[in-house]
């Protein structure tokens, strides 16, 4: 494994820190700094820890890695070992830091600050007589009315060599015509990359029943562009007529 490091990207208004590697005293301590640094800086108030592509941190080294968490009004964790949270939790860090397991979560935790309102990313449903009638819409109005919030999704996309990839992502941006959804896990976004091209490749989506969408939903479309931040990827899906069930 590498030596410990990070790389930084964003989603929405929520800066995500994705670590990488082995660590050792010294390299937390540099990666923790940096951090740091970078927090004061852009003055970023809402922090993912993504911990997912990280070797094992023992307790000295995750109190020095935490301690970039007191910057921040909000910050959570991504992919942490079951240890880690268990320690977390022993330690009463659970009370200060969000403990997510997986994309559901992330999303209850930062639900506003998740939601792009890009009005690139939104798409029209030109077959609806009004927009009351679109899917979009129809999905809209299920939904927490009392803010604008991410949605923890499955999908299912069919490739080219008509193989089925199967990722979970957060939907960031939703309208009459479809949605455009973001990856935090960038092994899953891998997967996305090697199937190049994405464009109009069929997908299945699955929205999850969760705070902010209680209902639960199964809706066909098409991928109709990709967007490459970084490391942060993000597709724009295009309902399909009458897809919903």
């Amino acid at each position: 494994m590498s030596k410990f490091h990070y790389s930084t990207r964003e989603i929405g208004g929520v800066a995500v820190f994705d670590l990488k590697g082995e660590p050792t005293f010294e390299s937390v301590q540099d990666v923790t700094w940096k951090i740091q640094k970078s927090i004061r800086r852009h003055h970023f108030h809402q922090i993912i820890l993504n911990f997912k592509e990280a070797g094992p941190l023992d307790t000295i080294g995750l109190r020095r890695l935490l301690t970039v968490c007191i910057r921040p009004k909000h910050s959570a964790l991504y992919g942490a070992s079951s240890d880690m949270a268990q320690f977390l939790v022993e330690n009463c860090f659970s009370g200060k830091v969000d403990i997510c397991s997986d994309e559901k979560e992330v999303a209850e935790s930062f639900g506003p600050f998740l939601y792009d309102k890009d009005p690139d990313k939104r798409y029209i449903d030109k077959g609806a007589k009004t927009p009351k009638e679109s899917l979009g819409c129809q999905l809209e109005g299920r939904r927490n009315h009392r803010m604008h919030v991410a949605i923890p999704v499955e999908l299912r996309i069919t490739s080219a060599l008509n193989e089925i990839i199967m990722t979970k992502a957060i939907v960031t941006n939703i309208s009459q015509g479809g949605l455009f959804v973001e990856y935090l896990d960038l092994d899953a976004a891998s997967k996305i990359i090697a199937a190049e091209p994405i464009e109009d490749l069929p997908i299945e989506i699955h929205i999850f029943p969760s705070a902010n969408f209680p209902d639960e939903y199964h809706v066909a479309g098409k991928i109709r562009r990709k967007e490459m931040r970084k490391e942060q990827l993000g597709f724009g899906i295009e309902f399909q007529e009458n897809s919903v069930s």
